[in-house]
């Protein structure tokens, strides 16, 4: 439901239903590319809980968005897709932020860091490195 920016109302002046048309439209967008992003990861009450609060946080800090980053890349989501999902939600506060998460899937798209980096593969319930490798884990008592 969306309510007039200058009244309180459900209804409005003729003067600003510009405004409500674009918040209806803008939640359209929303709603529809979280169905899509949903439709391409998996069902969110699948991902690890940060991951999950990452995608609905504004203004993300350097390491919130290299988490996110890893997420989407290793779970198959377009780089296209996420810049609009983060445009929409103002996932970045500025020019360097979304040069940083552009940067970020140039290089994991190159294959650096492949073997280096990990995230929750949602698929295949199970972490994986960047290039594809599951994460094995190793207890600390067994390790070398």
């Amino acid at each position: 439901m969306c309510v007039c920016v200058c009244s309180g109302q459900k209804t409005c002046p003729a003067a600003c239903g510009i405004i409500i048309l674009a918040m209806e439209s803008r939640n359209k967008l929303i709603a529809d590319k979280w169905s899509l992003i949903k439709d391409i990861i998996g069902s969110p009450s699948l991902w690890p809980n940060n991951i999950r609060r990452l995608f609905w946080t504004k203004n993300l800090t350097h390491f919130q968005r290299f988490l996110l980053v890893c997420f989407c890349y290793v779970n198959g989501l377009s780089p296209e897709d996420f810049y609009e999902w983060s445009g929409l939600l103002h996932l970045c506060r500025d020019e360097s932020a979304r040069k940083h998460v552009e940067s970020l899937f140039e290089k994991f798209s190159e294959g650096q860091y492949g073997d280096k980096y990990y995230a929750f593969n949602v698929s295949n319930n199970r972490f994986e490195y960047l290039n594809g490798n599951v994460r094995l884990y190793v207890p600390a008592s067994q390790r070398t």
